[in-house]
């Protein structure tokens, strides 16, 4: 066999992944017949629990088609725990998602039409130590380190619970593969047998002075039925009413092992937990994390690397780092994956008909890429120049045959969708749309708020992994208009959480923007009057367009009639930059400070203007308007107006950089693309 982690940037959440479960995706239009195991286990989701409380899905996928559709959404961060998220556990036959939090707080999550929402809630006060799925799914076995056990049914319904006295804690439970008995481990090296009534069956003490860590079966998670038809993509899916689904997860004929692991790193696999003589790996790892695959052939063992004496290289300490063994039914060792990780691994989880291993380390998510017969030189020749090369462009740079280059680049396709933003190339990622047609679901959070610096700051964060990845930062530059001005997050170079390979910021501390006084606008747009603000115009090409001549008749109107007003002072003209005239956001510093874009408005926050800042963006980025009517009587209209945005050449890049004017009071002089009632 052979193992090699996948190439591309590190995937990184915001904090510390704890755990991780894997699930393959099922077509709709297959939902109540067997489905292709081939390409069930092509697409997937992968579900992870961080320290922060949020549980991650997110979408996978093993194929290296780069023109294979995707689900409209592929993240969801589901929140809701108050704590940090310890285990997560799919159930496939019923498509829900079981998670734990540290504080005892157990949610069923389901998934229909496109959202996620919480099915069942169980806070007992105490602290889970697993959870575990029946193999056909309709029941759920949950351990608490006090010694309470409990058995319930996939709707929420109680079968029986237990108070089983002991002087250690419960470290794990798990189902045996007929479901008639269930098998508890302890901290002080016990196994407690029960059977799927509550009765006490056995109690036998496998090590007298290692703790059992965790028990698995090399046998596949649920018994599902298979289809060696081909099926087709489609939607998400939506659960059955009347039973499980059909899930094409292979049975083998052999008699199951039951697998412990202890603290000394050790792994013991019985034919029973009664075995007297069981076989006996010895792993030469701590901390070790070991799971079968589904075919029940390969056992993956996780850890930090064991050693005796730790002494001093001549560049500095002797760094431990941790590494994968894989064994075999009879225990015997076939490969070893060494890995520059620094920290342990704390979950591990197979995926795509096991050709991936998933391994979750600190906040880092590593993908690895698994062949289980022998590798051919060709695999082999592929890593060794993908390991080479830093990106996929690259490969083009090589003198190698077409269909060469193009199996050489399938190494580069990423797992996980969509892959981390590349922090060299993030504003790109920010400017430009990407090739699919995925949606990027993000959260934005109000930062900071120091008026020694300026007005209050709000950062946007793309969803991802569970976690939250910022990628704009905005910062209100008048007290009496809704304005803005959109900049980079990386702009003070300050280094506090990890983001790709690199620690980035995501709070500034300061800025070079001031709310002392409002901004001076004037008009720039120069449409004409719609008499419905729903009706849509054609969108203008938008290559860089200089509108400071051209003059709306509508504006001068509007300027007289402010002049005769006695309620509206006249202002001043400004010069230069109107709305950059302030020391503190002066205009030749707009590439000093990482300035993109400004959003500026009407006097009455009903009219938004996007102009770009940033020399590569177009000066034109769109418009918002929101008309409302009086005492509420009509519904609300939003009218967004976006032209479409590509990369320009060089030729636009050195043009004069566009001076945002005020708008015009009336709201009927900017028709939009689209409009949204509430």
């Amino acid at each position: 066999m052979y193992a090699a982690v996948e190439q591309g940037p590190v995937l990184c959440s915001d904090s510390n992944i704890l755990c991780l479960s894997w699930k393959g995706r099922v077509p709709k239009s297959e939902k109540e017949k067997p489905v292709c195991r081939r390409r069930y286990y092509e697409e997937g989701w992968l579900a992870t629990g961080n320290g922060r409380g949020v549980v991650g899905v997110t979408f996978t996928s093993s194929h290296c088609r780069r023109d294979r559709n995707t689900p409209q959404r592929i993240n969801f961060n589901l929140r809701g725990h108050n704590s940090e998220v310890v285990l997560v556990r799919w159930n496939e036959p019923y498509q829900k998602l079981a998670t734990c939090d540290a504080d005892g707080g157990i949610f069923v999550w389901i998934q229909y039409e496109g959202r996620w929402s919480v099915e069942l809630v169980n806070d007992r006060g105490a602290q889970v130590s697993d959870f575990t799925w029946s193999h056909d799914g309709t029941q759920a076995l949950i351990s608490y380190r006090d010694g309470f056990v409990l058995v319930g049914s996939v709707s929420g319904q109680r079968h029986w619970s237990s108070e089983i006295n002991l002087e250690s804690q419960i470290t794990c439970g798990i189902w045996t593969p007929d479901d008639q008995q269930v098998l508890f481990g302890t901290a002080d090296g016990q196994v407690i047998v029960m059977d799927c009534h509550g009765r006490m069956l056995a109690h036998v003490l496998l090590h007298e002075s290692d703790g059992i860590l965790s028990m698995s079966w090399n046998y596949p998670a649920f018994l599902v039925e298979d289809s060696s038809e081909s099926d087709t993509d489609s939607d998400d899916y939506s659960p059955p009413q009347d039973g499980p689904a059909a899930y094409p997860i292979p049975v083998q004929n052999i008699k199951p092992l039951l697998t412990v692991s202890f603290t000394s790193g050790d792994i013991s696999l019985m034919n029973n937990y009664d075995d007297l003589s069981p076989t006996v790996i010895r792993s030469g790892l701590k901390e070790v994390v070991a799971q079968w695959c589904t075919q029940g052939d390969l056992l993956a063992v996780a850890g930090m690397e064991r050693q005796t004496q730790l002494g001093d290289l001549p560049n500095g300490p002797l760094l431990k780092s941790a590494m994968v063994k894989f064994y075999n039914v009879r225990g015997e060792h076939i490969f070893t994956l060494d890995t520059l990780v620094q920290r342990p691994i704390i979950s591990i989880c197979w995926g795509h008909r096991d050709s991936r291993l998933l391994m979750a380390s600190g906040p880092a998510l590593y993908v690895v890429r698994v062949e289980h017969r022998v590798s051919s030189l060709q695999l082999l020749c592929q890593q060794a120049i993908a390991s080479a090369l830093r990106e996929d462009k690259d490969v083009s740079k090589l003198t190698l045959p077409p269909r060469l280059c193009s199996y050489l680049s399938t190494a580069f396709i990423p797992t996980i969708k969509p892959p981390i933003p590349d922090p060299n190339n993030m504003r790109d990622f920010v400017s430009y749309p990407s090739a699919g047609n995925e949606r990027l679901h993000c959260t934005m959070k109000r930062t900071e708020d120091d008026p020694e610096v300026g007005g209050p700051c709000y950062t946007l964060y793309l969803e991802y992994l569970g976690g939250l990845v910022p990628i704009l930062k905005g910062r209100r530059i008048s007290k009496l208009r809704p304005e803005f001005v959109i900049m980079d997050p990386r702009t003070d170079g300050k280094s506090d959480e990890i983001y790709g390979n690199s620690l980035i910021s995501t709070v500034i501390d300061s800025c070079n923007c001031s709310d002392s006084s409002d901004i001076e606008l004037s008009d720039d747009w120069a449409a004409k009057k719609s008499p419905k603000i729903s009706q849509a115009s054609k969108s203008p090409k938008l290559p860089r367009i200089n509108i400071e001549a051209r003059k709306s008749p509508k504006l001068s109107r509007a300027a007289q009639e402010m002049s005769r007003s006695p309620r509206l002072p006249m202002r001043k003209p400004s010069i230069g930059s109107p709305s950059l005239t302030r020391r503190e956001f002066p205009f030749e510093d707009i590439t000093q400070h990482n300035y993109l874009a400004q959003v500026t408005s009407n006097i009455w926050g009903t009219k938004f203007k996007i102009v770009g800042l940033a020399a590569f963006l177009p000066t034109n980025l769109g418009a918002v308007i929101y008309k409302t009517s009086l005492l509420h009587l009509q519904p609300r209209q939003m009218t967004i107006y976006l032209p479409e945005v590509r990369k320009i050449s060089m030729d636009y890049v050195n043009l004069p950089v566009f001076n945002p004017n005020v708008f015009s009071e009336d709201e009927d002089d900017l028709p939009g693309d689209a409009v949204w009632k509430d």
